[in-house]
């Protein structure tokens, strides 16, 4: 989980294979010449990380 506080970008926590790691690493935004945005999406295999395919419809995108 990521937060954006006194415009640093703060990275709590990572999760991996059902672990959360602690993080709380803050970084100064960085310059570039790309204006955008990224969404992402994540996608969990059960235990014997059988493939599968997601298919994202009517995806909506939201900011506050």
């Amino acid at each position: 989980m990521s937060l954006c506080i006194n415009n640093q970008l703060l990275y709590q926590s990572i999760a991996l294979n059902g672990q959360q790691y602690f993080l709380n690493a803050t970084y100064a935004p960085t310059s570039t010449s790309w204006y955008g945005v990224t969404i992402n999406y994540q996608m969990d295999g059960n235990s014997a990380q059988t493939p599968y395919n997601v298919y994202l419809d009517n995806l909506t995108f939201q900011y506050w």
